[in-house]
């Protein structure tokens, strides 16, 4: 779409919307929120990704299902922390939602606008570390602008908040012409990731691996928890700097059946492609992955099949699903009387991994919230055990680090407080030259440091590939398996 009808589209439509809302200001003694979206027309090579490099940055794409969200600055910033930081942001959001003064024209109706972007960190209750500083424990934006792409279709909203005295004039004339930039840099080409290393974590860290995992066994065979799921952190530096949109890319490149996304804040660029939804809301309708239950992938179909068939017949990994699944059920349930699945778990295989899988569905006793979900959701036993309390108090007790948001929630919500989040896997945070990765594996009766071990790795191999890191001589992920070249069948029951 050339540049003077993107900026006339912006300009005509949200000027009267301004105007009103600096009105309404007036009569409520607060600042109001103006928000207009329409059609912008084709996608053709409009790349969201390109947007990661922008202030405050916000990308949600995935691939396979040709949907991206793509948020830049922020109109509006909704905080919380401690246990009640769910129910505090949802009051906080829809007390700013009530005011708002919105126009969402006929052919951009593809969700209630505007679309909300949302993280929370793992746990609360965990000392704030340096590195997530900018990452609180709950944050809800509405970008300046965002960019959503369905299929071949390309959508705009612009936000912004109203005072009595801003100028409506300055404030559309700006949002104008920083859509018009972003839409001309987002068609242009991206760099090739520069290359990474990952550092040698040294032979401490594996054993002190190897006396987590059998503390927590010891315990877990006493009976409670019955699952705990244990972290473990690499380092991976790049002397030229990290490129973040290049790293998106090859994440976008290898596993487009996952969520691609990305969350800037400052010079930290928090990246990652999850293959788990945590819960997807429209309507009364829910949705929700139990992902647990890993194996890597076969180098030939024939061993492929053969590693999914012994996942599958594998009694400790099925014994380890069977707590993510009854863990979903048991949080829906005050929701709902209508919870089902599968008996037996299906396959779910990504590029260097396979999972056992089994999608969950359910419909609401009413009007839910998507938060009021992730509140009961978050976190799953496929991400802290189960039971919840005993599981977070022993990963506290054995984990040398804060998770920050890997592992937590991230997501969007729409104006009818539906939405979709999904689980912060497959994950890191970058800083400039170093990034910082992490991966869980679930610690049940019978689990071995050794395996375990492995696991991680193939795991944490994700992110190496995005990243282009190859390890020192002394380390390795030997164990993940080549990634495979075309995009893996997905079976589930």
């Amino acid at each position: 779409m050339p540049a003077a009808t993107v900026q006339s589209l912006v300009i005509a439509g949200l000027m009267p919307l301004l105007d009103r809302a600096r009105w309404r200001s007036r009569q409520v003694g607060r600042s109001v929120l103006a928000s207009f979206t329409t059609h912008l027309g084709p996608a053709r090579d409009f790349d969201a990704m390109a947007l990661v490099n922008t202030t405050d940055a916000f990308i949600w794409e995935q691939p396979e299902r040709g949907f991206a969200l793509a948020g830049t600055g922020i109109a509006a910033r909704i905080t919380a922390s401690g246990p009640g930081r769910f129910d505090d942001a949802r009051t906080q959001l829809q007390q700013l939602l009530d005011d708002a003064i919105v126009q969402q024209e006929s052919g951009a109706a593809l969700h209630p606008t505007p679309l909300s972007l949302a993280g929370f960190a793992f746990d609360p209750e965990r000392p704030d570390n340096v590195a997530w500083f900018g990452y609180p424990d709950a944050l809800v934006t509405l970008p300046r602008l965002l960019f959503t792409r369905s299929g071949s279709h390309l959508f705009i909203t612009a936000n912004a908040l109203v005072a009595e005295d801003t100028s409506t004039t300055a404030v559309a004339g700006n949002l104008a012409a920083l859509a018009e930039r972003l839409i001309a840099e987002a068609i242009e080409p991206a760099n090739e990731a520069a290359p990474g290393q990952l550092l040698d974590p040294g032979a401490d860290a594996r054993e002190s691996w190897g006396e987590s995992v059998e503390a927590l066994t010891s315990t877990i065979a006493t009976g409670n928890p019955g699952k705990v799921v244990l972290a473990r952190r690499v380092t991976v530096e790049s002397p030229e700097g990290f490129d973040p949109r290049a790293v998106l890319h090859r994440l976008r490149e290898r596993f487009a059946e996952c969520t691609v996304f990305a969350v800037r804040s400052g010079e930290s660029c928090f990246v990652g492609a999850t293959p788990e939804m945590l819960v997807s809301l429209r309507g009364r309708r829910v949705r929700c992955d139990c992902l647990a239950g890993t194996a890597r992938r076969g180098t030939t179909s024939e061993e492929d099949d053969r590693i999914g068939a012994a996942l599958l017949a594998d009694e400790k990994e099925r014994r380890e699903h069977a707590f993510v699944a009854r863990g979903i059920g048991e949080s829906l349930a005050p929701f709902s009387a209508n919870v089902h699945h599968a008996d037996e778990p299906g396959l779910r295989r990504m590029a260097n991994v396979q999972h056992l899988h089994t999608p969950i569905e359910a419909t609401t006793d009413g009007d839910r919230h998507v938060l009021e979900l992730v509140d009961a959701l978050h976190p799953t036993a496929a991400t802290a055990g189960l039971p919840r309390a005993e599981a977070l108090a022993l990963i506290r007790e054995q984990e040398p680090f804060s998770r920050g948001w890997y592992a937590g929630a991230i997501g969007w919500i729409d104006a009818d407080g539906g939405g979709e989040f999904a689980v912060a896997l497959r994950s890191g945070l970058l800083r400039e030259d170093v990034a910082t990765l992490y991966a869980g594996c679930g610690i049940v009766t019978g689990s071995q440091p050794e395996r375990e071990w492995v696991e991680s790795e193939i795991k944490l191999a994700a992110m190496l590939y995005a990243l282009n890191a190859v390890p020192q001589q002394s380390v390795g992920v030997q164990h993940a398996g080549p990634l495979q070249t075309g995009r893996p069948e997905r079976t589930s029951q």
